[in-house]
């Protein structure tokens, strides 16, 4: 069983940022991640609540991630903030994140105001693949 928490968040007012999102192993066992996970921001754009947008991934390369009862991944979010006169603006309240290669989700709650992009070929807000430690 994995938990997940935010971790730190980096970059400078008005440019991309980063937000680690840290993946705990809950569970008595030893588990194995290898690649992407799946994540959805979940919020208000276009007049509509619950507006659901399924991120892009990387063009990271990633390695098999082992961890042990208590150990810690992560993986990085990154994403564009919604300046006034940008486009679309969108209020994300919440992260719907799928670990890799399984169906199971949880949420975190997550409060920012990203640029829509959901319709671009290679938008600014994308994730990254699971790596080692926090």
């Amino acid at each position: 069983m994995l938990s997940f928490a935010l971790g730190a968040k980096t970059g400078a007012a008005g440019q991309q940022m980063t937000q680690v999102v840290d993946l705990t192993n809950k569970g008595s066992a030893a588990c194995a991640m290898k690649g992407f996970p799946g994540v959805d921001l979940v919020g208000v754009a276009n007049g509509q609540l619950n507006y659901s947008w399924s991120l892009a991934r990387s063009s990271s390369r990633y390695v098999q991630v082992t961890l042990q009862p208590g150990g810690t991944a992560h993986f990085n979010l990154t994403y564009l903030p919604y300046a006034s006169g940008d486009g679309i603006k969108f209020t994300v309240v919440k992260l719907v994140l799928t670990p890799p290669n399984t169906f199971t989700q949880a949420q975190v709650t997550w409060s920012q105001i990203v640029l829509l992009q959901d319709g671009a070929t290679h938008p600014g807000t994308f994730i990254g693949p699971v790596a080692a430690g926090a």
